[in-house]
C-alpha cells in the first residue's frame, strides 16, 4: 500500500507540473481543472493510505508538500481578476510545481528539521517575491531565452548540489550522532567496561577448536563461470562448526591475503561482546598475515552462522561465510540433517543453493530430514519445497512450538536469516529451490521411480506471526518497557563513485550519525520499525534476541517468534522487544549489507560501556 501511496504521488505532482508548465502558454480553464482534479485525487489517495497503513507513513510526504502544492490554487483565487498578478502567479506555480517533484523525489526527510521547513514554506514565498521583483523591475531588460536557459542551469545545479550534498554524510565524524534514551534514564555512574574485557572462556575450558584461513581462490560458481572468490580454508562454503551445546568453541582466525582485514561475526549467536568481530568496536580488523582467536561456549542450541564483518557488503558476497550449528546433547539418531545457503549475489545473483557438504541424491522412504537454510544473499529469498507436507520446524535457531504441517506455501527467508524445515520422506520424489533459480535447487529420488516434483511457485506465503502453538515466552511485557525506541526507515539519493546511489536512513540520519540507542543493563527494551522506503530492511540486532509483539499493529498469535534477523517490508510496522542481558556495544543494522554500506547502520550501547576503538566500523 505505501509503494502505491508514493508512486501515485510521484506521478500526480509530477502530472501536476507539466499541466502546470503549459498553463502560462494556453489559455482556457480547462487546465486548471484539470490540476484541481488531480490535486483532489492526491488527497484522496493520501486518504486511502492513510487510513489502510497509518498517517506515519503518508505524513512526511503530504503534511511537507500540500501547502506548497496547493497555494497556487490559492493565489489564482486570490488575484483572479489582476491581470498582470496574474501572469506572475502562473510562472510561480511552475517553479513550486517542479520544486515538489524535487522533494518527493530527492530530499523528503524523515523527521523534518527546520532547514526542511524553510525549504518547503520558506523557498516559495521567497519565489513569490523574487518573481514580482523581476515583474516590477527587470522584465524586458534581458533577452529571455537567456533567462530560460539559466534557470534550467540553475535547476540542474540545485539538484546536482543537493546529491552530492547527501553524499557527504556519508563521510561524517559521527560528532552529530545523538544518543536516544528511549524515555528512560541515565541512571548515573556506574563502574566502566572496557568492550575487551567482556571476552568468552579460558583457554583451558576448550573443548572443539578450529582453524581459520581466509584468502583468494579462484572457484567455479553455480552458473558454471569461475570467479576469484574470497573464502575461509578455500571452501565454499566454509568449514562447518556443528559441536553440541556445552562445547566450548575455539576459532583462530589468519588472515593471508585479503586487503581490507578480516573478521568473523557469529550471526544470531549471543557471544559476548568482545568476541562478535566488528571491527573498530570490539576489535580491529586482522590485518595480512595477523591472527585473531575467538572463543565462546555454544550454549543455545539452533541454527546459525558466521561471516566475515569488515567491509562484509563485498565480503561475505565473495564468501567469506559458513555455517555454525549447534546440537542437543541428546539428538535424534535417526534424522538426517543438511545445511544449505542461498548464494549472495555475486556468487549466484538467482540465489542458487549451495552447500559444503554432499548431499544423497536417493533416500529412503520414511527418512526424518532437516534441512537447515541460511540466506546470504542481500534480498529476501522465496524457498520453494514441493511434492511433501513440511513443518517450519525453526526460525533463526529458535523452535516453534508445536509446528503444523505446510503444504502450498512458499518461506520466505530475510537475508541473513535462517530457517529449518522438516519433513519424512515420502515415496516419491521431493523438490527444493529458490523461487528466483527454477531450474536449480535439489530434487530428492524416492526408492521407486515417479513423476518429477513440480517447479510451481506457490503463489502464498507462510504466515510465521499465526503459525504454532501459543506458549509462555519467557519476557514479561504485561507491566511496560523501561525504553522504547522508534526506527523510521527512509531513503534519498546521492551522487558518489561516478553515479547515483540510493541512501537508506534511520530517523532520517546516515551512519555514523544515526542516533545511539542507549539501554541498562536489566532494561525491558522496545523498538518499533516503520518502513516508510519501497525497499525489504532486514534489521539484525547483534548480541539478542528479539520477541516479535506485533506486525502491522495485529499481536501475534502462534508459537513466540524469537528473531534475530526481521525482514520489514515496504509499508510495514513491528514492534519488538528484547531484554538488556549482554553488556557492550551492539550493531542494530540491516542486513541487505549495500544498505548497512549506504548508511542503514547505527548502535545499541550499554551506559557503562566502552570501546578502546575508534567506535565507528566502516561497512
Amino acid at each position: 500500500m505505501y509503494m502505491m501511496f508514493f508512486g501515485s504521488s510521484v506521478l500526480l505532482l509530477v502530472a501536476m507540473a507539466v499541466l502546470w508548465s503549459i498553463f502560462p502558454f494556453r489559455r482556457g480553464r480547462w487546465l486548471l481543472w484539470i490540476n484541481a482534479v488531480l490535486f483532489v485525487g492526491w488527497c484522496l489517495v493520501t486518504f486511502i493510505a492513510a487510513r489502510s497503513i497509518g498517517w506515519e507513513f503518508v505524513r512526511q510526504i503530504f503534511g511537507m508538500l500540500m501547502p506548497m502544492v496547493f497555494s497556487p490554487f490559492v493565489l489564482l483565487f486570490i488575484f483572479a481578476k489582476r491581470a498582470n498578478w496574474m501572469r506572475l502567479v502562473k510562472r510561480y506555480a511552475v517553479i513550486v510545481s517542479w520544486l515538489a517533484v524535487f522533494m518527493i523525489v530527492f530530499q523528503i526527510p524523515a523527521f523534518p528539521t527546520f532547514a526542511t521547513y524553510i525549504l518547503c514554506f520558506g523557498v516559495p514565498v521567497l519565489v513569490f517575491f523574487l518573481l514580482y521583483v523581476w515583474e516590477k523591475w527587470l522584465a524586458g531588460k534581458w533577452n529571455r531565452g537567456w533567462i530560460a536557459f539559466g534557470s534550467v542551469i540553475l535547476v540542474v545545479a540545485f539538484i546536482f548540489g543537493s546529491l552530492l550534498m547527501n553524499a557527504t554524510a556519508l563521510n561524517a565524524s559521527g560528532d552529530d550522532m545523538v544518543m536516544d534514551w528511549g524515555g528512560g534514564k541515565d541512571l548515573g555512574m556506574k563502574p566502566e567496561l572496557d568492550v575487551t574485557k567482556l571476552t568468552g572462556p579460558k583457554e583451558t575450558a576448550v573443548t572443539e577448536r578450529f582453524q581459520f584461513t581466509a584468502a583468494t581462490k579462484k572457484m567455479k560458481v553455480p552458473d558454471g563461470s569461475t570467479k576469484e572468490l574470497w573464502l575461509f580454508n578455500g571452501q565454499m562454503t566454509g568449514p562447518a562448526i556443528h559441536v553440541k551445546q556445552g562445547d566450548v568453541v575455539e576459532v583462530t582466525l589468519t588472515n593471508e591475503n585479503i586487503e581490507d582485514g578480516v573478521t568473523i561475526h557469529w550471526h544470531g549467536y549471543d557471544v559476548p561482546n568482545a568476541e562478535d568481530g566488528v571491527p573498530d568496536i570490539s576489535q580491529k580488523a586482522v590485518a595480512i598475515g595477523e591472527s585473531y582467536t575467538y572463543r565462546f561456549k555454544a550454549d543455545t542450541v539452533g541454527t546459525f552462522w558466521y561471516h566475515s564483518h569488515s567491509q562484509s557488503s563485498e565480503q561475505v558476497g565473495h564468501g567469506l561465510f559458513g555455517s555454525l550449528i549447534v546440537d542437543p546433547k541428546t539428538k535424534p539418531d535417526d534424522e538426517l540433517d543438511m545445511v544449505a545457503f542461498v548464494a549472495p549475489k555475486y556468487i549466484d545473483n538467482d540465489g542458487a543453493l549451495i552447500s559444503s557438504d554432499e548431499w544423497p541424491k536417493q533416500l529412503l522412504k520414511d527418512t526424518k530430514i532437516r534441512l537447515r537454510l541460511t540466506n546470504a544473499h542481500n534480498k529476501p529469498q522465496k524457498i520453494v519445497l514441493n511434492g511433501v507436507p513440511f513443518k517450519v520446524a525453526a526460525i533463526d535457531g529458535n523452535e516453534v512450538n508445536q509446528p503444523t504441517d505446510v503444504e502450498g506455501k512458499y518461506v520466505q527467508i530475510p537475508a541473513g536469516g535462517r530457517v529449518d524445515l522438516t519433513f519424512v520422506m515420502p515415496n516419491n520424489e521431493v523438490r527444493i529451490f529458490d523461487a528466483k533459480d527454477e531450474s536449480g535447487g535439489w530434487v530428492f529420488q524416492s526408492e521407486r521411480k515417479s513423476a518429477a516434483p513440480s517447479k510451481e511457485i506457490p503463489e502464498e506465503a507462510f504466515q510465521r506471526e499465526s503459525y504454532g502453538t501459543k506458549m509462555n515466552s519467557g519476557l514479561d511485557v504485561s507491566k511496560g518497557f523501561d525504553r522504547e525506541f522508534t526506527m523510521v526507515f527512509d531513503s534519498k539519493l546521492a551522487f558518489f563513485d561516478g553515479m547515483v546511489h540510493h541512501l537508506w536512513t534511520i530517523n532520517g540520519k546516515l551512519y555514523p550519525n544515526t542516533p545511539m540507542l542507549m539501554v541498562s543493563e536489566g532494561d525491558l527494551v522496545k523498538t518499533t520499525f516503520v518502513n516508510r522506503s519501497y525497499s525489504h530492511h532486514p534489521m539484525h540486532l547483534h548480541g539478542h534476541k528479539m520477541l516479535v509483539l506485533t506486525r502491522n499493529g495485529k499481536a501475534t498469535t502462534g508459537s513466540p517468534w524469537w528473531t534475530d534477523t526481521l525482514n520489514v517490508a515496504p509499508g510495514e510496522t513491528y514492534e519488538v522487544a528484547f531484554k538488556a542481558d549482554n553488556p557492550g556495544i551492539w550493531m542494530d543494522h540491516c542486513h541487505n549489507l549495500d544498505h548497512a554500506t549506504n548508511g542503514m547502520m547505527m548502535h545499541l550501547q550499554y551506559d557503562n560501556v566502552y570501546t578502546p576503538f575508534s567506535g565507528h566500523t566502516h561497512e
